[in-house]
């Protein structure tokens, strides 16, 4: 959550200290003007990226996220390319927000079962949807700017829309990158409980 809370504040703050003192497009406006524009704007695309979680969320059926659904399976090339970024170094200081969602633990009789992990693989799969959606919708946002001036678009709009994606693009990485690894472990537990459901070898008692 720090990281999350520092990134929007100093993002905001540098946001309207730029424009104030070296945007001469903003020139015209007063520093209350632009700290306004700024704070709505955050305030804005905080409240898209809601808007679409809680649309995905709840409006969207689980089949679609269901581990079986090809469009969600992950490489090994895919996960290559995250590690080349380092993600084993960052991923456990990003937060990946789940107050859109409604897995628990405790809905699981077995934390350590294939239920459990397929549980976990859907909640996944809705998660790096909806960071998916709310980087790309996020932009929305550009289009409240539009009625003021080109300069507030570009200069305020444009780079509160970019922290955004970040914000989403990085957790979304974690949830894709987890997601091979998940359906590597329900594959291992399933193959272990058909295991245990097949009868013992008899052929050798009765010689």
């Amino acid at each position: 959550m720090t990281i999350y809370m520092v990134s929007i504040f100093g993002g905001n703050i540098a946001i309207i200290l730029l424009n104030y003192f070296f945007n001469a497009n903003l020139a015209d406006l007063s520093f209350w003007w632009i700290l306004a524009a700024s704070v709505i704007g955050t305030i804005g695309v905080i409240a898209i990226d809601g808007v679409f979680a809680t649309l995905i969320r709840w409006c969207m059926p689980n089949k679609w996220y269901d581990y079986k659904v090809d469009f969600h399976k992950v490489s090994k090339k895919e996960t290559i390319i995250y590690e080349k970024l380092f993600i084993k170094a960052w991923k456990d200081k990003i937060l990946e927000l789940g107050m859109f969602t409604s897995f628990s633990k405790k809905k699981v009789e077995n934390p350590q079962s294939r239920e459990y992990i397929e549980r976990f693989i859907l909640e996944c799969n809705y998660g790096a949807v909806i960071h998916l959606a709310d980087a790309v919708f996020g932009f929305l946002l550009l289009l409240c700017y539009m009625p003021f001036s080109y300069p507030m678009v570009m200069s305020i709009g444009m780079p509160i829309c970019i922290i955004n994606a970040i914000l989403n693009i990085l957790p979304l990485m974690i949830l894709r990158y987890n997601l091979y690894r998940l359906h590597k472990l329900r594959d291992i537990l399933e193959k272990k409980e058909k295991s245990l459901l097949q009868p013992p070898e008899v052929s050798g008692l009765w010689s």
